[in-house]
């Protein structure tokens, strides 16, 4: 009787010591990034949780390719406890391989169900097409335009991409313009621009320039190149004398060599909530309306080049607009690689502005 007793004590102990056990779960276990061009650095961070009831040991994380490595705060995790794993992947090469391509890290623990866990991440991984840009290539060709006139000249007709700040409302309105990108600045002549320089100069906008001599010296030397005129608007050259100044003035052809233009082509909605500067908001519905709008654009001017940047939400619409407008001869039109996504994944909310 005794030693029946004992033995089921001892079965219950046991029973006991089986029960409390470590339990790893990782979320996610499976990462797919999407498309990345190559060269791109993805890192993602991994939750390890223990759900179990006592205390978790990673003894080791294993992967067979030095591309993919991982940093882990800490190894003993506690019952209820969670940890961020830091996972990177370097994609350099990888747009040679069939795709997708995929890495797989193994967390070797104390866990008696689960002893090596695998977290896999995933993606396509390609070489940049000629009819693409990288958002860092954007960011290095980045440049704010703004147009000192009234809102009503304004309205009548503007160079392509320029922003509308009133001369009058420059300095109630300086926090619409970043400190550190450059920062062109026109208005009829050239008078109001340099004025406009120096007081943002004077207030930490070091990259802030005239361009000399205003749209009167523009139309002198291009025309209405680059322009974009309201629907029955008279195409008249701006009135007044070019003036040319000395501080913190640029020729208009330095403009003109590398012409910025960009054009958002996601919903009205989600261009309000944020959209890159100076960018115009077109949408869509057919393809006549890319070829009627296609048609409407300037075409370059010898000496000069017309950067057309398409921006979407994730760059599976814009790739193909893009490809159109080389087609058509543009050919420094790009899409934005990843669109919007992969610009706030490269540098958050820079340059995004909401609409007014």
């Amino acid at each position: 009787m005794k030693r029946s007793a004992l033995t089921l004590v001892r079965l219950l102990v046991l029973g006991t010591v089986a029960l409390a056990s470590p339990k790893l779960t990782a979320s996610p276990e499976l990462y797919d990034f999407g498309v990345v061009m190559d060269g791109v650095v993805v890192e993602y961070r991994v939750a390890l949780t223990n759900s179990g009831t006592s205390t978790l040991n990673i003894s080791s994380v294993s992967y067979n390719c030095s591309c993919t490595s991982y940093s882990l705060p800490k190894r003993s995790v506690a019952p209820g406890e969670t940890v961020a794993m830091t996972v990177t992947f370097r994609t350099a090469g990888y747009s040679r391989y069939a795709q997708p391509v995929s890495q797989t890290l193994t967390v070797n623990s104390n866990d008696p169900t689960r002893p090596q866990l695998p977290v896999v991440v995933r993606g396509v991984v390609r070489t940049i097409g000629a009819h693409e840009g990288a958002p860092a290539t954007l960011d290095a060709e980045f440049y704010v335009l703004v147009d000192l006139r009234p809102a009503d000249a304004y309205a009548q007709g503007h160079l392509l991409g320029a922003v509308n700040i009133p001369f009058a409302d420059l300095t109630a309105r300086m926090n619409e313009l970043p400190k550190n990108r450059v920062i062109y600045l026109y208005d009829e002549t050239g008078i109001q621009a340099v004025q406009a320089g120096q007081t943002l100069q004077q207030n930490g906008f070091l990259l802030a320039r005239a361009i000399s001599g205003g749209l009167a010296r523009w139309w002198l030397v291009y025309g209405d190149l680059f322009f974009a005129w309201a629907p029955g608007a008279a195409r008249t050259p701006p009135t007044g004398t070019p003036y040319y100044g000395t501080f913190n003035v640029v020729d208009p052809t330095r403009l003109a060599q590398s012409f910025l233009y960009l054009v958002d082509i996601r919903s009205a909605e989600a261009f309000a909530q944020g959209h890159l500067l100076g960018a115009e908001n077109i949408q869509f519905t057919v393809q006549d309306g890319i070829a009627t709008w296609v048609a409407s654009l300037p075409r370059a001017a010898p000496g000069t080049a017309l950067a057309i940047w398409i921006v979407d939400a994730d760059g599976s619409q814009a790739t193909p607009i893009a490809q159109y407008l080389q087609g058509q001869g543009f050919t420094k039109a790009r899409a934005l690689l990843g669109g919007i996504a992969a610009w706030r994944a490269a540098y958050g909310d820079t340059l995004l502005y909401p609409s007014l």
